[in-house]
């Protein structure tokens, strides 16, 4: 092959890689997104927060010995990668997590942080981890070998989990850089991939290492109220949930939750209360929920008492749970059916 030829292979542009669910059968999403993601990022779970059918896609690129993506998720999701796909897996990524839109929940070492629009963080993906998404979010995820971002000197684990700033100081520049490379990705040869990534890898160290970008930790009562409603909101199907374990998470006392959650104009239990309703109201009237049983949906969404569950369905919604579904089933089902039901001719 010609010396020119050569050349031209070496340097041509860095590939961007897509996986979508679009084209994917409904009920074959949630499988296809876990098995093509995790060959990309690392092996994990995904388990759904709901009835509502997986969607999602993922742009990626390798630059050097980088992972760069750009996700947008559009259903509610937990991932975890537990001890056991942790220990089987010999890829050893550090994480950096840039939310650009929506919120969520990252857990990992028994650290647990809050991260809405404008925030970012960073994770091990040699230990296990668990992120809640509890609605529509994008992000970008910049996979950083482990080997190459732990140097001498640098308490990697003291810097996990952290919530910091990406629109002040150095969070903003890397913050700017992330995207930027990753915008312009199609114009990276591949003979400037190495020293992008030693720019991208040396920025993320030091922007960690700059005290600025990171947040007090003392929240304002605002910033409060919105972690405690997107941990109820990641965590309604546990039935445990309640004030005295809010109070454990978070680190305050309840009347300081109370206080903080004063601008709702309801109690912290009465809110958990009404979004388990809100939640179980939905899959009642969702037609992929009609084989299941109005115990398992309300058991689904932390109750644990049938009775329980009736009375205050009934009190919220002016109907039983047995009633609403029975009244809006034909609707449900289709035209045909309800014109059937009400004895109509077709």
């Amino acid at each position: 092959m010609p010396a020119s030829a050569t050349l031209a292979v070496q340097s041509s542009p860095l590939p961007v890689r897509c996986v979508s669910t679009d084209a994917v059968k409904l009920s074959d999403r949630r499988e296809f997104w876990e098995t093509r993601t995790s060959l990309i990022c690392g092996s994990h779970e995904i388990e759904l927060l709901g009835s509502e059918p997986f969607s999602a896609a993922l742009e990626h690129a390798d630059v050097s010995d980088l992972i760069l993506s750009r996700i947008n998720c559009r259903t509610p999701h937990h991932v975890r990668r537990t001890k056991r796909l942790a220990q089987r897996d010999d890829r050893h990524f550090v994480k950096a997590f840039l939310l650009t839109s929506g919120s969520c929940v990252l857990e990992q070492n028994g650290r647990e942080t809050y991260l809405r629009a404008g925030e970012w963080s960073i994770y091990d993906n040699a230990q296990p981890y668990s992120i809640a998404i509890p609605g529509r979010a994008q992000m970008f995820l910049v996979l950083i070998p482990r080997d190459r971002f732990v140097a001498r000197n640098f308490d990697l684990q003291n810097l996990l989990v952290r919530r910091l700033s990406g629109k002040a100081g150095l969070g903003k520049l890397i913050w700017n850089l992330v995207s930027n490379t990753f915008d312009q990705i199609p114009q990276i040869l591949s003979t400037s991939s190495h020293d992008v990534a030693d720019i991208v890898i040396q920025m993320t160290r030091l922007a960690l290492s700059d005290s600025s970008s990171d947040f007090s930790s003392v929240d304002s009562k605002s910033a409060l109220r919105d972690r405690i409603k997107l941990y109820i909101a990641s965590h309604l199907a546990d039935p445990d949930l309640s004030l005295a374990k809010l109070a454990s998470v978070t680190g305050c006392t309840k009347r300081y939750l109370h206080m903080a959650f004063q601008a709702e104009h309801v109690s912290i239990s009465d809110y958990i209360l009404r979004q388990r309703l809100d939640r179980c109201r939905a899959d009642l009237l969702n037609p992929a929920c009609a084989q299941r049983s109005i115990t398992d949906i309300a058991y689904s969404w932390g109750f644990n008492n049938s009775n329980h569950f009736s009375r205050c369905f009934k009190q919220s919604f002016g109907a039983s749970p047995r009633h609403l579904r029975t009244e809006f089933a034909p609707r449900l089902a289709g035209p045909t059916a309800e014109r059937k039901a009400r004895r109509l001719p077709s």
